[in-house]
């Protein structure tokens, strides 16, 4: 039985979120070595958001990446800070949950909104629908009345 492309699409995505929470690390330790860690900090975001954005550009949405998706996906980044701070506060403060634990369940309870938001990013309309592939261009439709007064040569 064959998994539906939302399930699909979001396994990939949480595969590569982990692969980017590791490119981040790697990037930030090493700059880290020679350089103000809030630099590093923000070379490593960068190096690993853009790697992201290709990645579940190319792979989870198999869309070609555009400048406009690019603007817009930093969106489900903010959402899993947002999101996985307000959930965590909630766990430590009211649960009253270890905060180790709870980051962790806080950042798995938010990554579908993460996904669903990066899915929004990078899809132009209705090319966020997961059962949707890319479509082939569609030739204008004409009426009959254009049809019989065409030239030979259209």
């Amino acid at each position: 039985m064959k998994a539906p492309p939302a399930f699909r699409q979001f396994t990939v995505f949480a595969a590569i979120g982990l692969a980017n929470t590791a490119v981040y690390y790697a990037v930030y330790a090493a700059l880290n070595i020679w350089m103000p860690y809030l630099a590093a900090h923000v070379v490593g975001y960068a190096v690993s958001i853009t790697g992201s954005f290709l990645l579940n550009s190319y792979v989870t949405v198999r869309t070609r990446p555009t400048w406009r998706a690019f603007a817009r996906y930093p969106l489900s980044g903010a959402a899993n800070v947002v999101g996985g701070g307000i959930l965590l506060h909630l766990a430590v403060s009211r649960l009253g949950m270890d905060e180790n634990l709870s980051a962790i369940v806080a950042g798995v309870l938010v990554t579908p909104l993460s996904f669903l938001l990066a899915r929004w990013a990078l899809t132009p309309g209705a090319a966020a629908n997961p059962r949707s592939g890319p479509q082939p261009p569609q030739s204008p439709q004409r009426s009959p009345e254009q049809v019989r007064g065409a030239a030979p040569n259209e």
